[in-house]
């Protein structure tokens, strides 16, 4: 899961990155002004069924996060670099500022997170405008010089460009507005940053540390959407904690009546966000968890193990991980006939511990 960290100067965007990342993330990479970290997605799941199998080795989920510099500054778009790494992302951050701190002062010198949730998606909407354009100037050259067969496939891309112009045009994210499977396919290496999925995350001050799940649901009321999500972190609180010890932590949380948990729930509403589920294979040697697309199948599933295992599929054995828990051992399991035959076609649930029999 690749997550880019973006948002107006003065964000705290560098701050949620290093919340977290716990402040091990890398400094900025060959001068790009990028730093980049990477997270294990907790999952007591995991940790219990690695418990139970003795596996000498337990992989969690991870997650790649990219602290970009601010974009779209003095009316420039984002190049080279940065917007590789937004293309690559999965989905954006949008860090926004809601705090009130004499010693971080808005540019816009007052603090109105939805005007800045405007603001940003509308730069974003400009530059994917751009885009748009300039592959329609091409398409209606080649449209006048090329093939019969060049000129079909054009007229294809074209009709669907101009859509997306239009929406664009509209003020419309395309993330709120395009849902054709087809569609997503035939965009997808353009790079469209409104296309993205959107976690808004309100970045609040120590004085409304324990008011973020509100201001988290007022975000989500405003801006929300199928792809759009509100979320909200006390960012300065959390890159703190993070330097403590979690006796320490828990206490000072306590404390201010901070919520458990900020860094990873921000983690796990990214994932939510994405449509992921979590599945497992827990082996004495390793036990892993994996991400997979919420609706994916065993099939798909054993292609994100190796790709030998999904051409060489054959079935896979599966068990909710509690009830694997509960009987102690996948011998058990299927002496009691609860660990499940499973086809290619059989829909991943979330939990699953998952053994695919293949033959290559």
């Amino acid at each position: 899961m690749d997550l880019a960290i973006v948002g107006l100067p003065l964000s705290g965007k560098t701050t949620v990155f290093k919340a977290l990342t716990g402040g091990h993330g890398s400094a900025s990479a060959d001068g790009r002004g990028e730093a980049v970290g990477v997270v294990k997605l907790p999952d007591d799941r995991l940790y219990k069924l690695a418990d139970l199998v003795k596996a000498k080795k337990t992989t969690p989920i991870e997650v790649f996060l990219h602290d970009l510099p601010p974009l779209f500054q003095r009316g420039a778009a984002p190049s080279g670099p940065a917007a590789e790494t937004l293309a690559r992302a999965d989905a954006l951050i949008h860090v926004v500022h809601a705090f009130d701190r004499p010693d971080v002062p808005h540019p816009n010198e007052t603090v109105d997170p939805d005007r800045d949730i405007r603001e940003f998606d509308a730069e974003l909407m400009l530059f994917d405008l751009g885009i748009v354009e300039r592959r329609l100037e091409k398409l209606e050259a080649q449209m006048r010089s090329g093939k019969v067969s060049e000129r079909e496939a054009a007229e294809r891309e074209i009709a669907l460009l101009g859509r997306v112009k239009a929406l664009l045009e509209k003020d419309n994210p395309l993330r709120g507005e395009l849902t054709n499977p087809e569609d997503m396919r035939a965009l997808a290496n353009f790079g469209l940053l409104s296309l993205k999925p959107m976690l808004l995350l309100l970045n609040v001050d120590e004085a409304r540390v324990s008011d973020q799940v509100a201001a988290a649901e007022d975000a989500q009321q405003k801006h929300g959407g199928p792809k759009t999500r509100g979320a909200a972190v006390c960012a300065k609180l959390e890159a703190e904690l993070a330097e403590l010890s979690a006796e320490e932590a828990e206490e000072f949380r306590k404390d201010l009546g901070a919520p458990e948990g900020g860094t990873e729930a921000v983690l796990e509403q990214a994932r939510e966000l994405l449509g992921l589920l979590t599945f497992f294979t827990a082996g004495d040697k390793e036990t892993r968890a994996w991400s997979l697309p919420v609706g994916g199948s065993a099939l798909q599933a054993a292609g994100r193990i190796h790709t030998d295992i999904e051409r060489g599929f054959i079935r896979a054995e599966v068990i909710d991980w509690d009830k694997l828990l509960e009987l102690g051992s996948h011998a058990e399991a299927r002496k009691k006939g609860v660990l499940r035959q499973e086809g290619k076609t059989y829909v991943v649930q979330d939990g699953d511990v998952i053994n695919v029999l293949f033959n290559v």
